[in-house]
């Protein structure tokens, strides 16, 4: 499945890196346009699956009027919309919900929030292909998980997935989603170990403008996002005893209040949650409300570790292999003998993440037709023979990666970066980044 396509419309150079920057890391693909004809431009060429557009494209503009003029032409090719503005207001934002704008965002964004309000509204089943593509279920125990997945996704029953570090819980979560009758709306990821206690009511249930010093606008909570879909709450075990109680009264009233509201909200959410923990002990120890435990764990699916399952290896493996052929913009390569029997020797210490690792670095620094085992960089443990080859970062691999693409190319900026798949500024950042001098 392609990556959903988002095209920033802004003219600040550094607004568009940026969010270029935090989208790709998200599974996004990005395309760049800096003012109203530019965009109109590369409409004429693909359509994308939403639209970040800026609501000011001149010096010292700052009513608005030249993103809401572009809307209607935007608007009518039913790509949706969400406008960005650093001097965000309620009128602006009803004028432009009026023309047709889907959502509202105040720069500076809030990273996290942003990514939410985008997976909100594009095709859910786009969102995070390429992660939902590396399911696999070769293996006799994946085969059965599969079997059990599809008749849990039909009903709205609480879900707690264990396993290890790495094992493909998120993904999992995702798979659960998109064969369930609530995949037409969102998944909302939460990682519960990422959030603070100051920040918890927040988060989850979102505030209403005044509610404390920095709330200056209104702001929906992960509850009200995923509403009518799905919401995955991983590392769940991490959750604070002490805020366990509020996540519990949700899940016992069906009902939520957010921060400055005097009216509560109705849940209709279906909880998904995941931990590499043992919770019993920690109910043991007291850092768990059993109650809680009884109201997640409806059913249990337990995840096998990546080495109980060495059917999936090669599979996953080649799925790896294609997705970073195309992030990187190289010829695909294959597995040979020696590669594949590394791979099934290996235990895995890190799982399906581990593996991704793996090939990504594998990919990078193959410069034939086939990846052999001294290309794979697997670090060894205690139960492997120890290997002479270095660890290389994946930051000196695309260093490396960058100077040969240059040395072929006679250090001809165009030409290197149409290689390697990005743009002239995104290679001249590169270089300065790698600090590589080119020739006079």
């Amino acid at each position: 499945m392609s990556k959903p396509c988002i095209l920033i419309v802004d003219d600040h150079d550094d607004i568009r890196f940026a969010l270029s920057l935090l989208l790709e890391q998200a599974g996004y693909r990005v395309v760049e346009a800096e003012n109203p004809f530019t965009c109109q431009q590369v409409l004429t060429r693909l359509t994308p699956d939403l639209i970040l557009l800026d609501m000011n494209f001149s010096r010292d503009t700052t009513s608005g009027q030249e993103g809401l003029a572009l809307l209607p032409e935007l608007t009518a090719l039913n790509i949706p919309v969400i406008l960005m503005t650093a001097w965000a207001n309620i009128e602006l934002a009803v004028k432009g919900m009026q023309l047709g704008a889907i959502d509202f965002v105040e720069k500076p964004w809030r990273k996290n929030a942003l990514l939410r309000q985008i997976a909100r509204h594009i095709e859910p089943t786009k969102v995070q292909g390429d992660s939902a593509s590396a399911w696999v279920a070769h293996s006799e125990k994946m085969q059965q998980i599969e079997q059990l997945v599809h008749q849990l996704a039909q009903t709205d029953a609480n879900l707690l997935i264990l396993g290890e570090n790495g094992t493909g819980k998120s993904q999992l979560a995702q798979r659960i989603h998109q064969l369930s009758h609530r995949r037409q709306a969102p998944l909302i990821n939460l990682n519960m170990a990422a959030i603070t206690s100051n920040l918890f009511e927040s988060e989850l249930f979102g505030h209403r403008k005044g509610a404390f010093t920095d709330a200056k606008a209104d702001r929906l909570g992960a509850f009200s996002q995923a509403q009518s879909g799905s919401l995955f709450m991983d590392e769940i075990g991490a959750l604070p005893i002490h805020l366990q109680p509020k996540l519990l009264q949700v899940l016992e009233t069906g009902q939520f209040t957010p921060l400055g509201a005097s009216v509560p909200s109705k849940v209709d959410v279906r909880l998904i949650a995941a931990t590499n923990q043992d919770i019993p002990q920690a109910i043991a120890k007291q850092q768990f409300r059993q109650d809680l435990y009884y109201r997640l764990n409806t059913f249990v699916i337990t995840l096998p570790p990546l080495r109980a399952r060495q059917a999936d290896i090669l599979p996953l493996a080649e799925y790896f292999i294609d997705k970073y052929s195309q992030k990187y913009n190289k010829t695909r390569p294959t597995l040979d003998q020696t590669a594949s029997q590394r791979l099934l020797s290996h235990d895995w210490p890190g799982n399906v993440r581990e593996l991704s690792h793996t090939l990504e670095r594998a990919v990078l620094i193959c410069q034939n037709e086939s990846i052999d085992d001294t290309q794979l960089l697997i670090e060894t443990t205690h139960s492997e023979q120890t290997s002479d080859v270095p660890a290389m970062t994946l930051e000196a691999l695309e260093k490396q990666r960058i100077l040969d693409v240059l040395a072929a190319n006679e250090s001809q900026i165009s030409a290197s970066a149409k290689v390697l798949g990005i743009s002239r500024n995104a290679l001249y950042r590169r270089l300065e980044k790698y600090q590589i001098d080119l020739p006079e």
